[in-house]
């Protein structure tokens, strides 16, 4: 089982005059550069293992947005994963993964993004919330993968920006 999940991003929102800015997730903006996440996938029944995903973002000629990642997991191979994305509507992002079957999904609310796919290996579900830090620079990352509508693993991470 493998999962690893990154698409998150910043851009400050005022609320109004006196009001703290709201940090509004943009994945285009947080993924262009470098991206790091470090973490700890937990699967049911196993011992929790370390991960670590190192990601390059950016825009190619036709107008894709393109995320490249190195997902590092201990006790497995390192393996490269794609993702693609584009903007539907304000507040939601649709695209591929290069390990889901399907397409992804992702919902804007506030300083909290949603990310909805399924993974290619077993057909499992993958949802990861990414709550982003004051700091507008990181954020974490709790994603949830199910079989059958029963949690099989958990995924915790912190992401930064380079």
């Amino acid at each position: 089982m493998r999962l690893r999940l990154a698409a998150a991003s910043i851009a400050a929102l005022s609320c109004g005059a006196g009001a703290a800015p709201v940090q509004q997730f943009d994945p285009i903006t947080f993924f262009s550069g470098a991206t790091e996440s470090t973490g700890s996938l937990k699967q049911k029944f196993s011992s929790a293992k370390a991960s670590h995903v190192t990601g390059f973002g950016g825009f190619r000629s036709n107008g894709e947005f393109v995320l490249d990642q190195t997902v590092m997991i201990a006790g497995e191979p390192t393996r490269s994963r794609q993702w693609v994305l584009h903007q539907i509507l304000p507040g939601h992002f649709g695209g591929s993964v290069s390990d889901a079957s399907g397409p992804v999904t992702i919902d804007v609310a506030g300083n909290q993004l949603t990310i909805r796919y399924t993974l290619k290996q077993g057909g499992l579900k993958v949802e990861s919330v990414l709550t982003i830090a004051p700091d507008g620079r990181s954020g974490q990352n709790q994603s949830t993968i199910r079989k059958w509508g029963m949690t099989a693993a958990t995924l915790s991470e912190t992401i930064v920006k380079k």
